[in-house]
């Protein structure tokens, strides 16, 4: 089983990002390639849905498209190869000012009721010399995970990583989260853990003082902690003079108070 660390990825762009750390962006767009929507979400009672990959361009467009099941450990993100989920087409080439409609297309059977699978897109815009001759094409095709900024073997002008959830979390009750925070006189640890059976998205982390101002602790998108699983943040510690009274952050695009235990 192939897998990859979302730390080996280079030139790796989040598509799931924060405009002005505060509005989920609907779409991406670096280079000629326009992505919309940036996250999938792949209900019981759906076998599949779309993303539009526009080129705004004026060269055509050369990309490939692979699918890997999302999990965490230590940590960190990873990434294994899966046949939960897949799409057509994976191989795409789109001229300037036109879009392709990508399927995602669910191929295992739909999640247990409170439960969520979790997987992402891998989208390399390939260069065209490349992705030209027959022998590419089968590189390109490749089911393994891709390795230090290449795809298949290939080089790569852009990555895009797209999360794809299946399940029905929209009617889920809120998320279920035990924070707590770690001290020393030169930094602090916030850890997560997510005890629900969904993920939380995790952004703009503020520490609120008694005087109801706020320090900015984790600035924009912190990332996901998936259901089951923990995550943690370092930061400076605040001067030793600074009293906090509570922290807040930005949870599935709700700002909401933490409730922080500290030992």
């Amino acid at each position: 089983m192939a897998y990859l660390r979302s730390s080996q990825v280079t030139r790796f762009l989040l598509t799931t990002c924060l405009i002005g750390g505060a509005l989920i962006a609907p779409h991406a767009q670096a280079g000629g390639l326009e992505v919309s929507p940036t996250t999938l979400q792949i209900t019981s009672k759906q076998s599949a849905d779309g993303i539009t990959l526009r080129n705004v361009g004026t060269t055509p467009i050369h990309a490939q498209v692979r699918v890997f099941a999302w999990s965490q450990k230590n940590n960190e993100d990873l990434l294994t190869t899966s046949n939960g989920i897949t799409v057509s087409p994976p191989l795409l080439q789109i001229p300037p000012g036109t879009s392709q409609l990508l399927r995602v297309i669910r191929t295992s059977g739909a999640p247990l009721a409170g439960a969520e699978e979790t997987y992402r897109l891998i989208i390399d815009e390939i260069p065209a010399t490349t992705a030209a001759p027959a022998a590419a094409q089968a590189a390109i095709a490749s089911s393994e995970a891709p390795k230090n900024g290449a795809a298949g073997g290939l080089d790569f002008y852009m990555r895009y990583s797209l999360p794809v959830f299946l399940g029905d979390s929209n009617d889920a009750p809120k998320t279920q989260l035990t924070w707590a925070l770690q001290k020393s006189p030169k930094e602090w640890t916030l850890n997560v853990n997510n005890v629900g059976a969904y993920r939380a998205q995790i952004a703009d982390v503020l520490a609120v003082l008694p005087d109801g101002s706020k320090r900015v602790l984790i600035s924009g998108l912190a990332g996901y902690v998936l259901a089951g699983q923990s995550r943690h943040w370092s930061f400076p510690a605040p001067d030793s003079a600074t009293k906090v009274d509570h922290f807040e952050a930005m949870i599935n695009r709700d700002v909401q108070p933490l409730h922080v235990s500290s030992p």
